[in-house]
């Protein structure tokens, strides 16, 4: 066998194969020669079929089985020698007659391979971290999001202010001309909060009255995500059926009992509350680390050129777990892709030159961790080593984390002192 590699770009290469027919025609003949003692073919008897008649009813048939099997075999055999890494599926071009092979077998293979790294820079990795105190003012400030959780509404007559809820009706028209879902009844909408359609609809509402109606027009931007209101004027008509006004819960006994605070006590709740913060406070931090740490390895190991199969498997794969109206934004999910790939093929590089490998203890902590939220925590830990593809997808998750944990010893880490709901949002 004989073979030439053509690199046609940083991450493809080419492949030329060639088999001589010597090695392929004695193949060929101990395949007939075979079907000739077993063929049984009307008006012959079996082992004494003329060679002619054999090599026109399975000659073809032999000769396409061969070709498939020499195919697969040499490739890998190619690869192998010429320690190539593949990506995705190879496009061949074939320069020999399948039908007669008389001349050997010829053809390329092109593929996307993974790039060469041949050194990975660690001595500028930077990372900050946030530092924070948490407070007995950062506490008050939840126990008064919880008591935001709880609030009750109440109608009143008072024209519409800041805060207010209100109860609408409305109908939406481009140049006097209906549009699919452009009536809606019975909708709340919570005045100052600048989250209902557009800006400036909850301003047209402030200072209206129960039972009033008004029009006003608004203009959507081009790049909004309906694409048949984009860009256009929209002439809105709005009723106003309700105005409520907010009222908020005592911090009592019952309203801390309604959080699983079995005794009631309010210190008790800053307790469990100060720990909830602390836990949260944990995560979002550790996130934040590892998400520098991984930039500034991309930043500092640029790759020009990846395999765009893996970028479009992966960009596949993002869009499909977002909701429909999140998955026309192909271009976001494609960037993200690309930053995903490269700093994967960053980690695999170090953790094969480096060689970071999983600890077991780590994977049946994450699996114990994950099962503590089901009842049956020790079917779901079973289930887990029961399942390759599950164990596997743990496994990922705890590679990951050793090979943060062993950036962060090579990294420069400063301290950025924070106060807790800047840190946590």
């Amino acid at each position: 066998m004989q073979v030439s590699v053509e690199t046609t770009s940083g991450v493809e290469r080419c492949l030329t194969i060639r088999i001589p027919k010597e090695s392929i025609q004695p193949e060929i003949q101990k395949r007939l020669n075979s079907l000739a003692r077993e063929s049984k073919i009307n008006g012959f008897r079996q082992g004494k079929i003329p060679m002619r008649v054999i090599e026109q009813r399975y000659g073809l048939k032999v000769r396409e089985e061969l070709f498939h099997e020499l195919v697969e075999t040499s490739l890998a055999k190619a690869v192998a020698q010429e320690q190539i890494r593949p990506v995705g599926e190879s496009l061949f071009k074939l320069m020999s007659d399948i039908k007669t092979l008389e001349n050997g077998l010829s053809y390329k293979a092109t593929f996307e391979v993974y790039p060469t790294i041949t050194t990975v820079h660690l001595d500028k990795l930077t990372v900050e971290k946030p530092v924070v105190n948490i407070t007995e003012k950062d506490v008050d400030a939840l126990l008064e999001r919880l008591r935001e959780q709880r609030k009750t509404w109440h109608e009143v007559d008072h024209s519409a202010i800041t805060g207010d809820r209100l109860i609408i009706d409305f109908i939406g028209t481009i140049n006097g001309k209906s549009f699919k879902n452009n009536t809606f009844k019975k909708i709340p909408i919570i005045l100052g909060q600048n989250d209902f359609i557009l800006q400036g609809f909850e301003e047209k509402l402030l200072g209206r009255k129960k039972g009033e109606n008004c029009e006003f027009d608004l203009t959507f931007p081009k790049e909004h995500s309906n694409l048949e209101i984009a860009g256009h004027t929209i002439h809105f008509v709005v009723q106003i059926s309700k105005i409520e006004e907010s009222q908020l819960p005592e911090i009592n006994e019952n309203f801390i009992k309604s959080f699983g605070v079995a005794n009631g006590l309010v210190e008790t709740l800053r307790v469990e509350a100060r720990h909830n913060m602390e836990r949260e406070l944990n995560y979002v931090t550790t996130r934040t680390v590892k998400q520098q740490i991984l930039d500034s390895l991309l930043k500092e190991n640029p790759l020009d050129e990846i395999p765009m199969s893996l970028v479009k498997e992966e960009t596949e794969r993002l869009v499909k777990n977002q909701s429909p109206e999140y998955q026309r934004d192909v271009a976001f999910f494609e960037k993200e892709a690309i930053r995903r790939i490269k700093v994967g093929i960053l980690a695999s590089e170090l953790m094969r030159k480096y060689k970071i490998t999983v600890k077991p203890e780590k994977v049946r902590q994450m699996i114990e961790k994950i099962a503590m939220a089901y009842e049956d925590s020790k079917a779901v830990i079973q289930e887990y080593f029961a399942d390759k593809e599950r164990l596997k997808e743990v496994e990922a998750i705890v590679l990951e984390d050793e090979l943060v944990e062993w950036l962060l010893t090579k990294a420069k880490i400063t301290e950025k002192p924070m106060d807790f709901y800047s840190a946590v949002t």
